[in-house]
């Protein structure tokens, strides 16, 4: 059987367009490389295809706590249609902790389905991948809760929402082309708070009630006024009594002893005075 030159032709023109990297830009994005990767040598790749955008409602998210809502959106504004754009949703953190490398365990991601139920998803984050025209948006309602039971240095997450599609990366110095994911990449903040739990107290020993006595002070002589003296209560008291002469008996005045000699010296010297008068009188004679 012989084949025409055109049929032969035609042949090797799908087969060499089915083997091109723009041909296997149609793949899944999810299983090329990040075009970014491939580029690593150069880092010249930059994407403009695809532009993406994300918001937590919650600022803080409690630990063990209700969901949280979150939005995230995606849009072509490149010229051609794309056919499969995969949207991703993740908590991250970028740390050395080995207990902290994989955040959906402490951060569960839901996105909300056509029929209106939630969609848990796992740790690649992957929500679909729908195609997109030039100009379109998808958004997607998502929500995030943060599990009880966190580690301790665990203090906030990061939360990215990607869009990712097939492209190609050209090399600028021998022309290659590579079939690679294209990725836009949205991101968003938020803490978590531990509930605050009270300490349990620990028993203490009485300790013994001081004296609701208190001592008293002694005033001082500027704090306090000194007391005038209270004088005594006048008391009236009756005169003495005049000796009663209703026993018939007399005062002993001039009866006295003590008064017998007073009256032997008085006599005596009106003796010497009479005698001395006499004596002046003879002279005179």
């Amino acid at each position: 059987m012989k084949f025409r030159p055109a049929v032969i032709a035609a042949a090797a023109s799908v087969a060499l367009l089915a083997g091109s990297p723009a041909a296997r830009a149609a793949e899944d994005p999810g299983s090329l490389p990040k075009c970014t990767d491939v580029s690593t040598a150069y880092g010249d790749y930059e994407q403009d295809e695809v532009t993406v955008s994300v918001d937590v409602a919650a600022t803080v998210l409690m630990a063990g706590g209700d969901w949280q809502r979150a939005r995230g959106s995606v849009t072509n504004v490149g010229k051609r249609d794309l056919p499969a754009v995969v949207a991703s949703a993740y908590p991250w953190l970028q740390t050395e902790d080995p207990e902290l490398a994989d955040m959906s365990d402490f951060v569960k991601v839901e996105a909300r389905t056509a029929d209106g139920g939630w969609q848990p998803l796992d740790g690649s984050g992957r929500i679909d991948a729908p195609p997109l025209k030039p100009g379109e948006t998808r958004t997607y309602e998502l929500r995030v809760r943060v599990v009880k039971d966190v580690p301790k240095t665990l203090g906030g997450s990061e939360f990215a929402f990607t869009g990712a599609y097939a492209d190609v990366y050209r090399f600028p110095d021998t022309g290659k082309e590579v079939a690679c994911a294209g990725v836009a990449h949205g991101n968003d903040t938020f803490r978590i708070q531990r509930t605050a739990t009270s300490p349990t107290p620990e028993p203490t020993t009485a300790k013994p009630t001081p004296s609701a006595t208190t001592p008293t002070s002694t005033p001082s002589p500027t704090d306090s006024a000194t007391a005038a003296p209270t004088p005594p209560p006048a008391t009236t008291s009756a005169p003495p009594a005049a000796p009663s002469d209703t026993d018939g008996e007399m005062a002993e005045t001039g009866t006295s002893n003590a008064t017998v000699p007073l009256t032997a010296a008085a006599g005596a010297l009106a003796v010497l005075g009479v005698g001395a008068v006499l004596f002046a009188r003879r002279r005179r004679g």
